[in-house]
């Protein structure tokens, strides 16, 4: 796997945020997980507790250059992922996520040295309108969000599958609806969507091999661009046990300018061109009960320029306590 690869996984599963909820009346009843990626909005009563372990096996079959075009990568690049969103309900309105996760990955007769930690988040999320009685109604919430570097991202030495972060303290600030629809045939349907910016965190100290693709004696900084993200899900409950769950992703991100010296001295300035991606992630929920759900779906790609090609077959263990 590519280290660009490595990075956005991480990026991607700090921002999820599904948990378990339900809405029911005299009649209806829906559980839900929420979707693979796409984050909560509405959030849970005051004390409660949400845990929410990720399986991820990511395999990188190939990229997209910069028009467009997409390349065959042989033998393909894979990683396993755990990722943990802990989540905790500060108020009623007011939830707080810390987000931990960790990864190996094998390609090219290499390997990481075991599973090592990637970057962390802290997310802190305001909801701005609750759903009505019945579950229904819009619900809207706004988010600020914050990547810490506990990802190593440089001083690889010669394995640079053992980089996965990417060194930056990035903010990001995210606004999300959702909405729930009874449906007159007692089944019902609930979609979700964010769109997310994040500034440039500014640069970053980078020495030796990186994932930014420097090499040995290297000393100098990259500077990461803005990044942009929007994502749109919808779940359709079947029963009160099962759900389908369909969901659309696209990620972008600005280009990185590397500037330093090599280790013979000589002067490095180099340009990662921006990149963006397209994936769809459908997936199905099972309920064990309204508190404890198990989705297990596949995100993939199908469009984008300067970036992996990849399809990520994925299972989490959503609980709430």
């Amino acid at each position: 796997m590519s280290q660009k690869r490595t990075i956005v996984v991480s990026m991607a599963l700090a921002c999820t945020v599904p948990m378990v909820a339900s809405a029911t009346d005299a009649h209806r009843e829906a559980n839900f997980t929420g979707p693979l990626v796409t984050p909560a909005v509405n959030s849970m009563p005051a004390g409660m507790f949400n845990i929410e372990p990720y399986l991820i096996h990511t395999n990188t079959r190939g990229s997209y250059d910069n028009a467009g075009g997409r390349k065959e990568r042989k033998p393909t690049v894979r990683q396993w992922q755990v990722a943990m969103p802990l989540t905790y309900a500060l108020t009623d309105t007011q939830f707080v996520q810390l987000t931990l996760n960790a990864s190996r990955t094998s390609g090219d007769g290499l390997h990481s040295d075991g599973m090592r930690m990637g970057d962390s988040t802290v997310r802190f999320q305001q909801r701005l309108r609750g759903p009505d009685a019945d579950g229904g109604g819009l619900v809207l919430a706004l988010a600020l969000q914050q990547r810490l570097p506990t990802g190593k991202y440089h001083h690889l030495d010669t394995n640079p599958l053992n980089g996965t972060g990417n060194g930056a303290m990035r903010t990001t600030i995210a606004f999300g609806a959702q909405q729930l629809h009874w449906l007159d045939d007692g089944h019902a349907l609930r979609w979700r969507t964010q769109l997310a910016w994040s500034p440039s965190p500014g640069r970053i100290r980078v020495r030796d091999g990186s994932v930014y693709g420097t090499q040995s004696g290297f000393r100098g900084q990259a500077r990461l661009g803005q990044a942009w993200n929007a994502s749109i899900a919808a779940e359709y409950v079947l029963n009160p046990r099962w759900v389908l769950v369909g969901e659309a992703i696209w990620n972008r991100a600005s280009a990185v300018t590397l500037h330093g010296n090599a280790g013979d001295g000589s002067p490095v300035a180099r340009r990662l061109a921006p990149s963006q991606e397209f994936s769809l992630a459908p997936a199905v929920e099972y309920h064990f009960n309204p508190n404890l759900g198990l989705i297990a779906g596949v995100q993939f790609t199908v469009a984008g320029r300067n970036t992996a090609d990849y399809v990520a077959p994925q299972v989490a263990l959503n609980m709430v306590f």
